[in-house]
C-alpha cells in the first residue's frame, strides 16, 4: 500500500535537451538549486572541470530536486529525488514507523551526494553503506537518454555509479529499501570502556542494531544500541537528548558519563541518528575555542579554567547561545568560505576504511605519532565504525572488496587540527599524504569527499582503471561528466 505519492519537481525535459545541446568536447558543471544544506565535499576548485583551450564548461541548472515521491509501507521502500536530506528522509519515514537501513549522521547530507560518494553509520556492520540499500536508480546520461537501472537491469551502471562521484550521469530518482521500527522509537545505548577496541568490535553481539566506538587518548568507549519502543524503558531508565541547544555534544557526553560509570541510557531515535551533528563530531571544538592555539602552552589546569568562561570554550553557555553556529551545516558553510590552502595547511579531515584484519595495525600507526612533527601532538578522538564489505562491482566505493576475504572494514574517522598547523605550514597536507600511503599499504581506501593527493600511479594501484575506462566508454564516452581522478585529486596545491 502506497502511503504517499507525489510528482517529480525535476524538469527532466529541460535537462535532457540541455545535455544534448552541450558542445562536443565540453564538460558539464552542475548548478544545483540554492538550498539550506551545503555539500560536505571540501575538494578544491583545482579539481573542478578543466578550463583550458580545448575544454569549455557547460553549466547545467538542475533546479529543485528535493521531493520524496513515494513511500510504500508494505514493501518497505521509499523513492526520492537526489536533494532530499537525511533529516527530511528520516522525518518522512518516521511517520510510518520506518527508518533507512543506514543514516549517515549529518542532517544536511543528501541522498544523491551519499550515493555518488559514500555514507555509513553505526548500523553499517549489518547493512554496509547507505548505497547498499539502493533498489533502483534513474540517471540522465551524457547523450540525454534517461535510463533506470537495478541489480538485474544495466547492473554495471547500477553498481558502478555508486562511489563514482557523478562521473557516469545525473541521478534524478532513487528507490531505497527501509526498515520497520517500533512506534515512538528509542535507542537503548550501552557504553563499555576498553583498551582493545578492534577485538571488542569483533566480539559484538549480533542482536545489536548499532555499533561504533570513540578512541580517546588512554581508552576507548564502545557504544552499542538497540531500537526499542518507549514503553519498554524502565521507570529508572535515564533518557538523554542531543537535539536541543543546551544538550551536550555527543562525544563530550560520552566521555563524561563513562567517567561517572553510567553504562546505559535511552535516546530518542532521531536524536541518536543525528547525535554527532551538533559539533560535527568534535571539529566544532576548534571554532568554539578560538584561542586554543594561543593558550596551548599554558598548564592544563589553567586551560580548563579558561574553558569555563562564556565564549572561551566548550561549556553550557557557549554551546547554548552559539548552537545555530555549530550544526554541521553551519560549520561546512564556514569551511567552504575558507581558502583551500588554509584547509590544506591546518586541517586533517579524512575517513579511511581499513580491512578488519589490518585495523589493529592501522590504529597502532595512528597512535604512534608518525603523522606529526611535534612530540606533544596527538590524534584524538578517533571514530571507529565497523562496516560490512561488499563484493558487488561498486569498484570505486571504499568498502568494495573483490574476494570478500574480510567480511568487515573499520572506518577510521580522522578529523583534527594541531596547534602548530598554521597557514603556510603544509602540515595537514603532509599528514594526509602519510595517511594515504599507509592506508594503501594495508589495503584500505578512503572516502573521496575530502582532499586527496594521490599520484596517477598510486591511484591506479588502488582502483581498477581498466574497468573504469571501459565503463566511461560505454556510458560517457566524451567524458562530459569528467574523469574521476581529475575531479577528486588535488594537483595545484
Amino acid at each position: 500500500m502506497k502511503v504517499r505519492s507525489r510528482k517529480t519537481q525535476i524538469d527532466v525535459e529541460y535537462l535532457t535537451q540541455s545535455i544534448r545541446e552541450c558542445p562536443k568536447g565540453s564538460q558539464i558543471k552542475i548548478q544545483r538549486y540554492e538550498r539550506n544544506s551545503p555539500s560536505n565535499s571540501i575538494r578544491s576548485s583545482s579539481s573542478s572541470p578543466k578550463k583550458n583551450k580545448n575544454t569549455s564548461i557547460h553549466f547545467l541548472h538542475i533546479g529543485i530536486a528535493n521531493q520524496i515521491l513515494s513511500i510504500d509501507k508494505s514493501s518497505r521502500t521509499v523513492t526520492c529525488e537526489p536533494d532530499v536530506t537525511m533529516e527530511e528522509l528520516v522525518d518522512a519515514l518516521s511517520s510510518y514507523d520506518l527508518v533507512p537501513t543506514v543514516v549517515p549522521e549529518f542532517k544536511s547530507l543528501t541522498i544523491g551526494g551519499i550515493l555518488a560518494g559514500a555514507g555509513l553509520e553505526s548500523s553499517s556492520f549489518r547493512y554496509g553503506q547507505f548505497a547498499d540499500s539502493l533498489i533502483e536508480a534513474t540517471y540522465i546520461l551524457s547523450n540525454g537518454q534517461i535510463i533506470s537501472c537495478s541489480p538485474t537491469k544495466d547492473s554495471d551502471l547500477f553498481y558502478g555509479a555508486l562511489g563514482s562521484c557523478g562521473t557516469f550521469g545525473i541521478l534524478i530518482r532513487a528507490t531505497l529499501r527501509v526498515l520497520d521500527i517500533p512506534s515512538d522509537c528509542f535507542v537503548r545505548c550501552n557504553y563499555h570502556c576498553t583498551n582493545q577496541p578492534i577485538e571488542s568490535i569483533l566480539s559484538f553481539d549480533n542482536n545489536e542494531d548499532y555499533i561504533d566506538a570513540i578512541v580517546f587518548s588512554n581508552y576507548t568507549i564502545m557504544i552499542t544500541g538497540q531500537r526499542i519502543d518507549k514503553l519498554s524503558i524502565p521507570k529508572t531508565g535515564r533518557i538523554q537528548r542531543f537535539s536541543r541547544p543546551w544538550n551536550p555534544w555527543y562525544y563530550q557526553h560520552v566521555k563524561k558519563i563513562c567517567n561517572k560509570n553510567i553504562l546505559c541510557e535511552y535516546i530518542p531515535l532521531k536524536d541518536y541518528l543525528f547525535r554527532y551533528d551538533r559539533g560535527a563530531f568534535w571539529m566544532g571544538r576548534y571554532p568554539i575555542n578560538p584561542l586554543q592555539d594561543k593558550i596551548q602552552h599554558l598548564p592544563l589546569l589553567i586551560r580548563n579554567f579558561l574553558n569555563l568562561f562564556p565564549f572561551g570554550g566548550y561549556n553550557i553557555i557557549s554551546r547554548t547561545i552559539l548552537s545555530p553556529l555549530f550544526t554541521t551545516s553551519s560549520l561546512y558553510r564556514r569551511l567552504h568560505s575558507s581558502s583551500t590552502s588554509m584547509i590544506t595547511d591546518t586541517l586533517l579531515i579524512q575517513d579511511i576504511y581499513i580491512p578488519i584484519s589490518k585495523s589493529k595495525q592501522f590504529l597502532s600507526f595512528l597512535q604512534s605519532g608518525q603523522l606529526f612533527t611535534n612530540d606533544d601532538e596527538i590524534l584524538e578522538p578517533i571514530w571507529l565504525c565497523p562496516i560490512r564489505s561488499n563484493s558487488m562491482p561498486q569498484k570505486m566505493s571504499p568498502h568494495y572488496l573483490e574476494n570478500d576475504r574480510d567480511h568487515l572494514f573499520i572506518n577510521f574517522g580522522l578529523w583534527t587540527h594541531q596547534h602548530s598547523w598554521q597557514p603556510g605550514s603544509s602540515s595537514g597536507k603532509n599528514a594526509t599524504k602519510i595517511l594515504e600511503k599507509e592506508a594503501k599499504r594495508l589495503g584500505g581506501r578512503k572516502m573521496l569527499y575530502s582532499l586527496s593527493f594521490y599520484s596517477k600511479e598510486e591511484w591506479s594501484t588502488i582502483y581498477d582503471m581498466q574497468w573504469y575506462r571501459q565503463m566511461k566508454n560505454k556510458w560517457d564516452p566524451d567524458y562530459i561528466w569528467q574523469d574521476l581522478y581529475d575531479k577528486v585529486v588535488q594537483k595545484s596545491i
